[in-house]
């Protein structure tokens, strides 16, 4: 009987340390991406996908399950309502119909806001918006979509609001 409570407290003492162990190797949360060439960087889930072109000025962030997402395009000579008009026509011009729902200048960190809603070729409605901020380099833009149902869901005000220029 002492040998049977003695392999138990090992038992247990192995399984403990298992998930010690397992829990540290899964994170959560958010991680920092950081993009030196032009400057900013941003918090995002540690869950999604990163994906940068060759030329650095588009940065793809993905969800995992692939329905959201935030890209962050950096150009030059451009106002920030310029880049808001064209990118709305960009949009509509990639899906068709677009609402726009507030297209208005801003204060404070942001220079210019966009939202917007339009429909999928698979009759599915999303919900974007986009975030511009013109310095005497760059404009920096920042777009969400998710499908509208489900765009509270996505952590992207806590990922709007990390942005920072360095």
């Amino acid at each position: 009987m002492r040998n049977n409570k003695k392999y138990l407290f090992l038992f247990l003492g192995l399984i403990s340390l298992v998930l010690s162990i397992f829990g540290a190797c899964v994170k959560t949360g958010f991680v920092t991406y950081t993009n030196d060439q032009f400057g900013y960087k941003i918090l995002y889930p540690y869950t999604s996908k990163v994906e940068v072109s060759e030329d650095g000025t588009k940065c793809l962030i993905i969800s995992r399950n692939k329905r959201a997402s935030i890209m962050i395009d950096v150009t030059e000579g451009l106002t920030a309502r310029e880049a808001a008009q064209r990118w709305l026509m960009s949009v509509g011009s990639a899906w068709g119909e677009v609402v726009k729902l507030e297209d208005k200048p801003m204060e404070g960190f942001w220079d210019w806001y966009l939202s917007y809603d339009y429909e999928t070729n698979l009759a599915e409605t999303f919900h974007g918006e986009a975030y511009f901020k013109q310095t005497d380099s760059y404009l920096y833009k920042i777009d969400t979509a998710a499908l509208k149902e489900d765009y509270s869901d996505y952590p992207f005000s806590t990922m709007i609001s990390s942005f920072r220029l360095k």
